[in-house]
């Protein structure tokens, strides 16, 4: 297997290559090196002048080179040859700065089933250019060593630590751990919206929304509330649950406040959710996408999800994309997770029908 290169962060093209327009892109971070290429470039340019003229000459009249004609034909060869070589060097920056990161953190591709997991967050990981193949999904200045680096800038944990503490309430280990519990295994909307479309989709008046926020029939919205004739429970909104889980769970590990095993571990465990609920990523993407507009009741919010996998289905071709869909591991699934929330449906059923009870 070929050594571990991802795109460049930030960039769609996998994996990152050399291009002649990084000869450019990368003149401030290498100012001293890239004037000394231009200026070669300016001398070359010149003496081709010189060469085409001397060209002229020979052709009209044909003569052994003299030495300054020699020095000049050499100089050109010489100057062009240290151009390239200076040029060649700078467009495979991206390049050698990859590798050295990777050589630095040890990261090699991973293994089958934990490249499976990470698949389960690649339309947004696409969308916005970040990395796919490992577990941190843009470089870590804690992980980059002594090396220094001029197409990207490792990300401080602070900046990790900032979101989560926005999103989340996260700043320790404690506070991760028990986001993560809730979310493996009661969700924090999946039994909101058991009783909201089980009670209160008077008219159809919320699936229907939900149908035109996500672009999804509506039979779909209502079809995740159904118990299946296989055995399998209501899918409900736990591809979002459990989506939800693997972004805090890789942003927890960059901010520092979990180890990559602990990372790995949740992680591993929601994508075994996943393939005991869904039958193939589409499927799991469109629950995503439903729980997503179940909580943010927003059109913005939703389309930009819509915008996103429209974008991945048409344009991305990483090899992540082509991977297979795992068949179920018959895993045990928790209560609330395995029964749909009978237990609590069926309180709330039995409440709203009593005077004065749910309405």
């Amino acid at each position: 297997m070929k050594p571990l290169l991802q795109n460049h962060p930030r960039e769609f093209n996998f994996p990152v290559k050399a291009k002649w327009r990084n000869f450019e892109q990368f003149k401030t971070q290498q100012p001293l090196l890239y004037a000394f290429a231009i200026l070669l470039f300016s001398f070359a340019a010149l003496d081709f002048f010189f060469v085409v003229l001397l060209i002229q000459k020979l052709i009209k009249e044909p003569a052994p080179l003299t030495g300054p004609q020699w020095i000049a034909v050499i100089a050109f060869v010489a100057l062009t040859s240290l151009f390239l070589v200076i040029a060649w060097y700078m467009c495979h920056l991206p390049v050698r700065e990859q590798q050295r990161y990777y050589k630095a953190t040890g990261a090699t591709w991973l293994s089958e089933d934990k490249r499976q997991a990470l698949r389960l967050e690649l339309v947004d990981i696409y969308r916005g250019g970040y990395w796919s193949e490992t577990l941190e999904y843009y470089p870590l200045a804690a992980l980059q060593g002594p090396e220094k680096y001029h197409t990207f800038r490792p990300a401080d944990a602070n900046l990790y630590k900032k979101d989560l503490d926005q999103s989340w309430g996260i700043l320790t280990t404690e506070n991760y751990r028990k986001v993560a519990q809730q979310l493996l295994t009661t969700g924090y909307h999946a039994e909101s919206f058991t009783m909201t479309m089980s009670l209160r989709n008077t008219d159809n008046e919320v699936s229907k929304r939900l149908a035109a926020l996500t672009n999804l029939p509506e039979s779909y919205i209502l079809s995740c509330l159904e118990h299946r004739s296989n055995g399998r429970p209501p899918k409900l909104i736990w591809g979002y649950e459990c989506w939800r889980l693997i972004v805090i769970s890789r942003d927890a590990y960059m901010a520092g406040h979990i180890t990559a095993e602990e990372a790995w571990k949740n992680i591993l465990q929601a994508a075994d959710y996943v393939y005991e609920l869904f039958d193939n990523f589409e499927d799991f993407n469109n629950n995503y996408r439903l729980g997503n507009a179940f909580w943010s009741n927003a059109y913005e919010v939703s389309n930009q999800r819509t915008v996103a996998y429209e974008n991945f289905r048409e344009k991305c071709d990483w090899p992540m994309k082509q991977l297979p869909w795992p068949a179920p591991k018959g895993v045990t699934l928790p209560a609330a997770m395995a029964t749909g929330y009978a237990t609590e449906l069926a309180i709330a059923k039995s409440m709203q029908q009593q005077p004065g009870g749910l309405n």
